[in-house]
C-alpha cells in the first residue's frame, strides 16, 4: 500500500477525488479545495511538463470541483468564473482530442537542427501544454477568497482563459485544414533537418515506463561508432529519460504513418534492443536492415524467443546466443547470427579482485525483477532476506542492486526495501560499507559494482551472464524449484553454485563462493561459450566494426534456402 501511494497518478486520483468532496460537503472552508486543487494542477505541471494530455482525470475531477465552489460561493454572481472553470474544465475532459489535433504534422525532436516559425513554436503540443498549465494555475489561484476584488479577479481569469482557449482553436484549426490539404502531414522541419543529418542508421525504441534502461546500456557504444545516426523514440514517457543521457539526435514518432516518410534515402539499417510489439511497423520495411541487440544476455525465455525471426540479423554475445535458439526450436539461420560478445563489459576487471589483504570480502547480489507473467518470474526476492542476512553473518560486505523495473510490482518492492533496511541497521550498527539502494542502483553501474565484488548471487538473468565474463565465483537462485531440470534450461548454471528454491543450502554456497571454489576450471569454459573469447579492450571495437558493417553496402535481400536446424530423416 506504501508503494501504491508513492505512485503519482494514484495519489493525484485520490487528491482530487478529495477536492471534490470537501467542494461539496465544506463549501464553507474554500482554502481547502484550493490547497487541494494547487495540490493536483502543480504535481501535474511538474510531472507531465509541456504535455496536454496527461493526468486528465484528476485534473478534470479537480477543475470540476473549482466549479462546484465557484456556483456554492456565489451562483451566478460569478458567472465569469463559471465560464472559466467550464471552459477549462471541458478542454481538459476532452484533451486527448485535442492532442492529437495538435499533433497532426509535428514530432517532437532533441539534439536535431530545428528551424520553426514563431507561430509554430507558439502552437506546438508542448508550449499548448505549458499554456494549458499556466492557465490551470490561475484558474485555482482566481478560487482564492478575495472578498470585495473577487468580480475583478473573476473577470481576469475569465480573459486569460478565453484568450488560452482561443489561441488553441485556432492551432486546433490550422491542422484541422491542413489534415484536409494532406493525407497523411508529416513535419517538414524535422523531415528536412534528418535529410540534412544524412545518418546511417536508426535506433527504433518503444516500451513500457522505466524501460529506458534497455536503450541506455547501448548509447555510448553507439556514440563512439562514429558515423552519423538517429534514435527514433515511440512513446512520450520515453523521451526525457534518453534525451537526458545522449547527444544524439532524437525524434518521438508516435505514428506508424510518420515511419514511412521519416527516413531518408542515406539509411540502410535499423536496430532494436527489445521485441515491443511497435517493432514490427518498422521491420515491415524491408529496404532496410533490421537488427536485434537485446538489452542483456541471459537463459530467460525473452532471450530465445520466436519474434527474433523477422530479424535480418541477431547480435549474441557468443556461441550460447546461437544454441539458445536452436535448442528451442527456433529455427533461425545460422547466416543472420553474429557474435559480438558484450561490449558493456569493456571496463570490468577480469580474475581476482584487487584489494588489500586485511579488506573483507564483498558480495553482490543483483535479484531480477517479476517478468510480464508468472511463468517468467525468476525473481528470489522472496528468499531475499534469508541470504542477504546469511551474507551479512559471514562478515562480507555486501552490495544489493535490484532491478529497475522492480518499482513496477508493488509487492515486490516491499521486499526489496525490507532487504535495504535490514542492510542499513547493520551498516549503522557494524560499520560495514555496504551498497544499496540509489548509491548502488542508480548512482554507480552495474559494472561498477561487479569490480567491486569478489562474488556474487544472481537470479537467472543477464547479469549472471555479464558476471561470468569476471571470471569470479557466483551462485544462482532457483525460486521456481526447477532443480534437477534447472541445467536443462540453463545451461549458463553449470558454471554457478546452485541455491536450493527456499536458500536452504546457502551456507554450503557460500563456503564455495568464499572459500572452495571448487567449479573456477569449468567456470572458465563456460565463460567463453557463453561471451566469446574477446578481450575486454576489443569488445567496443568489435561492436562498431559489426555496426558499420549493416550499412556498409546496398540493401538487398535473397533467400538462401537452408536452415539452421538439423531435421532427422
Amino acid at each position: 500500500m506504501k508503494r501504491l501511494l508513492q505512485s503519482w497518478p494514484i495519489r493525484t486520483n485520490l487528491l482530487a477525488v478529495a477536492a471534490v468532496v470537501s467542494a461539496v460537503a465544506v463549501p464553507g472552508v474554500p482554502w481547502l479545495t484550493v490547497g487541494l486543487a494547487l495540490a493536483v494542477f502543480g504535481t501535474a505541471a511538474w510531472q507531465d511538463r509541456g504535455g496536454v494530455a496527461g493526468f486528465r482525470i484528476p485534473r478534470t475531477l479537480t477543475a470540476l470541483a473549482l466549479l462546484i465552489l465557484a456556483w456554492y460561493s456565489g451562483g451566478l454572481d460569478r458567472w465569469p468564473m463559471l465560464l472559466a472553470g467550464f471552459g477549462v474544465t471541458l478542454f481538459i475532459a476532452y484533451a486527448d482530442i485535442f492532442n492529437r489535433a495538435l499533433n497532426v504534422g509535428y514530432l517532437q525532436t532533441h539534439n536535431l537542427d530545428i528551424v520553426r516559425t514563431r507561430r509554430q513554436r507558439l502552437t506546438s503540443p508542448p508550449a499548448i501544454g505549458t499554456l494549458v498549465d499556466t492557465v490551470s494555475l490561475l484558474y485555482v489561484l482566481g478560487s482564492v477568497p478575495l472578498g470585495a476584488f473577487r468580480f475583478g479577479a473573476d473577470l481576469i481569469v475569465l480573459a486569460a482563459t478565453a484568450a488560452a482557449l482561443g489561441w488553441i482553436g485556432s492551432a486546433v484549426l490550422q491542422n484541422h485544414l491542413h489534415r484536409r490539404k494532406v493525407s497523411h502531414p508529416v513535419d517538414i522541419q524535422v523531415i528536412s533537418a534528418v535529410r540534412r543529418l544524412q545518418p546511417r542508421y536508426v535506433i527504433h525504441f518503444a516500451g513500457g515506463r522505466e524501460s529506458e534502461y534497455q536503450l541506455t546500456m547501448w548509447l555510448d557504444h553507439f556514440a563512439a561508432v562514429g558515423d552519423p545516426y538517429l534514435i527514433i523514440i515511440r512513446d512520450r514517457y520515453l523521451v526525457d529519460g534518453i534525451a537526458a543521457r545522449t547527444s544524439a539526435p532524437i525524434v518521438l514518432a508516435p505514428a506508424q504513418s510518420v515511419l514511412d516518410t521519416l527516413l531518408p534515402s542515406s539509411v540502410r539499417a535499423c536496430f532494436y534492443v527489445n521485441h515491443a510489439v511497435k517493432n514490427a511497423q518498422l521491420i515491415k520495411l524491408d529496404k532496410y536492415l533490421h537488427v536485434q541487440l537485446m538489452h542483456g544476455d541471459s537463459d530467460k525465455a525473452i532471450s530465445r524467443s520466436p519474434v527474433s525471426l523477422m530479424y535480418d540479423r541477431v547480435f549474441v554475445a557468443g556461441q550460447a546466443g546461437v544454441d539458445r535458439y536452436h535448442r528451442h526450436g527456433v529455427d533461425i539461420p545460422n547466416y543472420k547470427f553474429r557474435r559480438i560478445g558484450r561490449p558493456q563489459l569493456h571496463a570490468m576487471q577480469v580474475g581476482r579482485r584487487e584489494k588489500a589483504d586485511e579488506d573483507r570480502q564483498t558480495v553482490l547480489y543483483t535479484p531480477t525483477w517479476t517478468g510480464l507473467t508468472a511463468d517468467v518470474n525468476y525473481s528470489s526476492l522472496k528468499q531475499g532476506k534469508a541470504i542477504v542476512k546469511a551474507l551479512l553473518a559471514r562478515d562480507v560486505n555486501v552490495i544489493f542492486r535490484t532491478h529497475p523495473y522492480t518499482r513496477t510490482n508493488a509487492a515486490y518492492q516491499a521486499l526489496a526495501d525490507d532487504i535495504k533496511s535490514v542492510i542499513a541497521e547493520d551498516a549503522a550498527r557494524t560499520g560495514r560499507p555496504h551498497l544499496w539502494g540509489d548509491q548502488a542502483e542508480t548512482a554507480v553501474s552495474l559494472t561498477d559494482c561487479v569490480n567491486a565484488a569478489d562474488a556474487a548471487i544472481s537470479d537467472i538473468s543477464g547479469t549472471a551472464s555479464d558476471w561470468l565474463y569476471s571470471g569470479r565465483p557466483f551462485a544462482m537462485t532457483d525460486p521456481k524449484g526447477f532443480r534437477e531440470h534447472y541445467l536443462d534450461e540453463f545451461p549458463l548454471a553449470k558454471a554457478a553454485y546452485l541455491l536450493e528454491p527456499k536458500a536452504g543450502n546457502i551456507e554450503a554456497v557460500l563456503d564455495e563462493l568464499l572459500v572452495r571454489d571448487s567449479k573456477a576450471d569449468l567456470r572458465a569454459a563456460v565463460r567463453e561459450y557463453y561471451l566469446g573469447d574477446v578481450k575486454p579492450g576489443d569488445l567496443a571495437d568489435l561492436f562498431a566494426a559489426e555496426v558499420r558493417d549493416t550499412y556498409a553496402a546496398p540493401v538487398r535481400k535473397t533467400a538462401t534456402g537452408g536452415s539452421a536446424l538439423v531435421h532427422a530423416a
